[in-house]
């Protein structure tokens, strides 16, 4: 039986593809279960560009995966902002700030894009001048309007354009872009860690946090809950299995590979456990820029053991047997 939770995005039907690159969706049009968040994949070739956007609806996370991207957002005071975005990196764009992402790579670069949105819109800049009038383009630029002849006829939009000839720059810093995979992590455990960028690490931030989080051979994210925020989740490498239960008593448990996530409302209780041979990573996202997090092992430490011994139907020297932990987990390694 297919998941509830689970989304695929190599069997993704909303798909932008160009001579330069592509884009692939996951929202809540292929996959209805998304009420509030989405999740795209990017992949640019070596010169390819993003065009200048915006998005209405939504806010942007963007982790760059793999490449080095050139980035200009332009926002409300009239401030420009151009910076790199390296592998490791990640970029926040809030709602409605123009920008664009330009492949400086010798390869390709991929991208991984969240969305505090089920349905994030975009308005491209190219289908935006050609909605205009050679008139009122030529008017606002102060020009004549045959430089606006050629424009104008641009009824629809370029999405991914290529630059002929790849822009050179080094690392260039901005406080809209954080190098989540340089810092020291806030969890580290035998069983893996997890590096965040949330509003306290990353102070642009407003409405997603992201945790990088990379759990070892047989490791496991204790089950554990978010109070306040949605999980979309995301396989970058490796082999998952999770586990969600739901108010209604619904039990999921289902496996992710490399292009695969899942959702999980806010509230429901869920694991994530490595299958793989090797290191699983994931990018986690949250429609909080401060997501709260309780574990399975702080919560039980927190009751006794006679009320503990009363749920379970079995004898309090049992329960004594359980270690308490006056803080959660987080990740630990298989087998405790």
């Amino acid at each position: 039986m297919a998941s509830k939770h689970k989304f695929d995005l190599n069997k993704s039907g909303v798909k932008r593809i160009c001579k330069s690159g592509n884009r692939i969706m996951g929202s809540f049009a292929n996959f209805p279960f998304m009420h509030n968040m989405a999740l795209a994949t990017i992949t640019l070739k070596k010169g390819g560009i993003r065009e200048p956007h915006w998005h209405p609806n939504a806010d942007e996370m963007t982790y760059c995966v793999e490449g080095k991207a050139l980035i200009t957002m332009f926002s409300p005071g009239n401030n420009h902002d151009t910076f790199t975005l390296s592998a490791g990196e990640v970029v926040y764009f809030p709602k409605g700030y123009i920008h664009h992402i330009e492949n400086i790579h010798q390869g390709p670069s991929r991208f991984i894009l969240a969305y505090d949105h089920r349905s994030p819109e975009d308005l491209d800049l190219s289908q935006s001048m050609g909605s205009m009038s050679v008139h009122v383009l030529a008017s606002t630029f102060g020009s004549s309007k045959e430089v606006f002849q050629t424009l104008k006829k641009q009824a629809k939009d370029t999405f991914i354009s290529q630059r002929k000839s790849v822009a050179k720059s080094a690392s260039i810093p901005n406080h809209n872009k954080f190098n989540i995979e340089r810092i020291n992590p806030q969890i580290q455990t035998k069983g893996g860690l997890a590096r965040i960028a949330n509003k306290a690490s990353f102070p642009a931030l407003e409405h997603l946090a992201l945790f990088s989080l990379r759990i070892a051979k047989n490791g496991i994210r204790e089950p554990h809950w978010h109070p306040n925020a949605t999980e979309l989740n995301f396989v970058v490498e490796g082999k998952a299995r999770l586990t969600i239960l739901s108010p209604s008593g619904d039990i999921d448990t289902f496996e992710l590979l490399p292009n695969q996530g899942s959702i999980i409302p806010a509230g429901y209780f869920h694991h994530i456990e490595n299958l793989g041979p090797k290191e699983l990573h994931m990018t986690v996202y949250f429609n909080n820029a401060l997501p709260d997090d309780i574990g399975l092992s702080g919560a039980v430490s927190a009751y006794s053991k006679e009320t503990l011994a009363s749920l379970f139907g079995v004898s309090p020297e049992l329960i004594s047997h359980l270690h308490k932990f006056e803080e959660d987990r987080m990740i630990v390694s298989g087998g405790g």
